[in-house]
């Protein structure tokens, strides 16, 4: 048998809450500099505030990598390209099945439990990855890549969803 590897790197973009956040934390920011000249006390704050400004940076800097080897799935997270930390493996018959977001063979998995893997903006390259994890269910959201759709649909045909029948 030929061994299948691939593997893909999705960087996530940052939400509305996200940029919310940081624009909060940098104005109240800016607000101590501007009172620590006038109480010098307010110092101590403000430098707490920007070492909160530079973590909450490094931190929402977020890729995921996907290793598909063999019918076994592995997602990292990767955060500010420097600190990789391995978030689940999956193997192949722990899923049930892959499919397009919104596909109808979704629907009888609503209540499991998502998790997304993804950019964070959903679109026609969004996957739904319905798995059991110790004993439950979860949609993970991915965006894999072509030749990952097909080494799932060449080990297991019946289920995976093609998105050419949406």
């Amino acid at each position: 048998m030929k061994d299948i590897y691939t593997e893909q790197l999705v960087k996530r973009k940052k939400g509305k809450k996200h940029w919310l956040l940081e624009g909060v934390l940098l104005a109240v920011t800016l607000l101590s500099i501007y009172g620590a000249f006038r109480y010098p006390l307010l110092l101590i704050f403000t430098a707490i505030l920007i070492a909160g400004n530079i973590f909450l940076y490094l931190e929402l800097d977020v890729e995921y990598e996907y290793l598909f080897v063999n019918g076994e799935m592995s997602i990292d997270k990767i955060i500010y390209k420097s600190k990789r930390r391995r978030i689940c493996t999956i193997a192949q018959a722990d899923m049930e099945i892959l499919a397009p977001y919104g596909a109808g063979e979704l629907r009888q998995y609503q209540r499991a439990h998502k998790v997304d893997y993804s950019s964070g903006a959903i679109s026609d390259k969004t996957y739904v990855m319905v798995v059991s994890m110790k004993g439950k269910k979860k949609k993970l959201f991915l965006e894999p890549n072509k030749t990952m759709i097909d080494a799932y649909a060449r080990l297991d045909p019946r289920k995976v969803v093609s998105d050419s029948v949406r």
